[in-house]
């Protein structure tokens, strides 16, 4: 991907992280927004939504693997460490020119592909939305897009 500027892209995704921030997240928030991600899929994929260690919403949908499991554990583990997107840490270790092999405080295995987003609760990260399958592009825009129809009211 040549012409972008990594350092703009991850203001724009700090941004939408505190814009897509909740005041409250249960199992209510969890099913809504889980339902709308599966509804929303154009094509099979593995999708979790968790607070701390507990998974409030989880579906695979047909087509998927094993794989796309080891893939969410990968992103979880990013979001967890790093209190952002997945997608944000890859437009982050671009705009340094680094790798992720590079970063010396990764102490755990985890990917830098979007498509792991953090809960935030006001600014505190309590858990992560998670969709393996399309490209890591494509999902991080199926998460943002399924949490701003929550937040406008299109999804119950």
């Amino acid at each position: 991907m040549t012409g972008i500027d990594h350092a703009a892209r991850t203001a724009e995704l700090e941004a939408e992280e505190a814009r897509l921030a909740f005041d409250r997240f249960d199992f209510a928030e969890a099913w809504s927004i889980g339902r709308a991600l599966v509804e929303a899929a154009p094509a099979p994929v593995a999708i979790r939504i968790q607070v701390a260690d507990r998974v409030l919403f989880a579906a695979s949908l047909d087509g998927t693997a094993a794989d796309n499991q080891v893939w969410l554990d990968l992103k979880f583990a990013a979001v967890r460490q790093f209190g952002h997107s997945t997608l944000w840490l890859h437009h982050r270790l671009k705009a340094r020119g680094r790798t992720l092999a590079e970063s010396p405080s990764v102490r755990t295995a985890m990917i830098d592909h979007g498509g792991g987003f953090p809960i935030r609760i006001g600014t505190q990260v309590v858990g992560a939305i998670g969709v393996s399958g399309l490209p890591h592009e494509d999902d991080h825009r199926l998460i943002t897009s399924a949490i701003e129809a929550y937040k406008t009211g299109r999804t119950k």
